[in-house]
Formats: structure tokens, C-alpha cells, sequence
């Protein structure tokens, strides 16, 4: 058994398949937690990386949705036990595209606000169980932009915005029953060998963000990581209801 921090904890990582999501679900693992990586489609990859977890286990499924939801825990819960630790990496559906509020269809704003609502079923279904143990930890994956706005990603920042006030205020609800909340709110993330984006109005916004920071790069994944990681430890436990910006030293309120 790894004597770790979380040693006897079960967490579930939903989007774990993301980028940022595979190496929550690792670096959880890495700190003795039971780890449930949650897929919407990709069980395959999912699967792989329970195995770079040492063990835990995978689960599709499609949320939102409160029987998804349900259906979800249960299963995780039948193989690993109660879930104590649920972090939230999931990306909105869609790619990330760059489009002015007029010219926004309505079919995106609702698959960016499908995550808003996937959050929400997953905290409401993480709560009881996180309060039956006296020990709970919500971290949610957001991004600066609900900030600082940036032309052409309104739909993509209102719905991480209200993901993010939804977990504040479960940190406002729970504190009382050792549950904490918290908020990892990256800028752009890439790696270190990365290309520069395709589309010319994201290479702009790259260019421009380079410029407001103060550190020479954008965080990779992994460093993301290790920060929701980090929110999930016992000894975290005054701090709750917090946004932690990951920005190379932007000014972002």
C-alpha cells in the first residue's frame, strides 16, 4: 500500500483523459489515492492510464445528467469505495474555437454550458458521501479567461465563470463538514514543445498574453497538475473557496 497522503482515499478525475486530467489522475495515484479516471468516449485511453496509475479504475460516461452522474459514482464506489476526492478537468465540448458573442450559435453555448451543469451533478452527488466521511476535497479546472476577457471567447469563459462560482460556493456550504473547494484557473497551457496554434486570431491571443506576463512561459499540463493535486492534501484543509491562478504572473482581477 503507498503510505502517501491520500493513502485510503478513492478520488475520481472526471475529464480524466484531458491533458491536464491524465496527470491529476497519476500524480493522485503517486500520493496513494484510489483513482477513478472518468472518460466521456475514450475507454480505451482511459484504461491506459489507470495503468500508469498503477491500478484504479476507468468509467465512461456521458454526463451531464443526474442518472449519468449516479450511475457513475455507483460504480466507482462498488470497486474502490466512497469518493472522497473529485476534481473536475473536463474541457466543454467542442473545439476551442474564437467567435464574438453575436456570432456565437446557440448549439455551442450549449455544449459549453453542458459542463457548467456536468459540474454541478457531480458535486451534488459527491456531497453526502464527502459529508458521511467528514472529509471531502473539490477541485475544479477553470481557466483565466472568466477574468480577463479576451475577444471572441465569451461562450468559453461564461460557462467556466459560473463552474467556477458553483464551487465557491460549495466551499461557502461545506466548510463545516471538512469539505473544501477550490478553483485552479490556468492561463494558456502548452508544452514545452509544442507548436504554436493553427488558427491566426489564437496565435494573436498567445502573443498577446506572452506580453501581460511576467514569467518567460505558459505552465505546462503537468505543473497544473501538480497544483490540483497539491488542494487535494489533508494538511490543505484552510484552503477552501480560493482561485489559484496559474497566469506567468498576469494581472487577472
Amino acid at each position: 500500500m503507498n503510505p502517501g497522503p491520500l493513502a485510503g482515499r478513492v478520488a475520481l478525475v472526471a475529464g480524466g483523459t484531458g491533458a491536464i486530467g491524465r496527470h491529476v489522475a497519476t500524480g493522485l495515484a503517486a500520493a496513494g489515492a484510489a483513482v477513478a479516471v472518468h472518460c466521456h468516449r475514450s475507454a480505451g485511453l482511459a484504461a491506459e492510464i489507470v495503468r500508469e496509475c498503477g491500478g484504479g479504475l476507468a468509467v465512461c460516461a456521458a454526463l451531464p445528467g443526474e442518472r449519468a452522474a449516479e450511475r457513475l459514482f455507483a460504480t466507482v464506489e462498488a470497486e474502490l469505495g466512497p469518493v472522497t476526492i473529485l476534481v473536475n478537468a473536463a474541457e466543454p465540448g467542442g473545439a476551442l474555437g474564437v467567435a464574438a458573442v453575436a456570432d456565437v450559435e446557440a448549439g455551442t453555448l450549449e455544449r459549453h454550458l453542458d459542463g457548467v451543469r456536468a459540474h454541478h451533478d457531480l458535486c451534488r452527488r459527491a456531497l453526502p458521501g464527502m459529508r458521511a466521511a467528514g472529509f471531502g476535497r473539490i477541485v475544479f479546472v477553470s481557466g483565466a479567461l472568466m477574468a480577463r476577457p479576451m475577444p471572441g471567447m465569451g461562450a468559453y469563459a461564461a460557462a467556466k465563470a459560473a463552474a467556477s462560482a458553483l464551487t465557491r460556493y460549495v466551499a461557502a456550504e461545506e466548510g463545516g463538514h471538512g469539505i473544501t473547494a477550490n478553483v485552479v484557473a490556468p492561463g494558456r497551457v502548452a508544452e514545452p514543445d509544442a507548436p504554436e496554434p493553427d488558427d491566426p486570431a489564437l496565435l494573436e491571443m498567445s502573443r498577446a498574453l506572452r506580453q501581460r506576463m511576467a514569467l518567460p512561459r505558459f505552465p505546462t499540463a503537468q505543473e497544473v497538475a501538480r497544483t490540483v493535486v497539491a488542494l487535494t492534501f489533508p494538511e490543505f484543509d484552510q484552503v477552501t473557496g480560493q482561485t489559484v491562478w496559474l497566469t506567468g504572473g498576469e494581472f487577472t482581477s
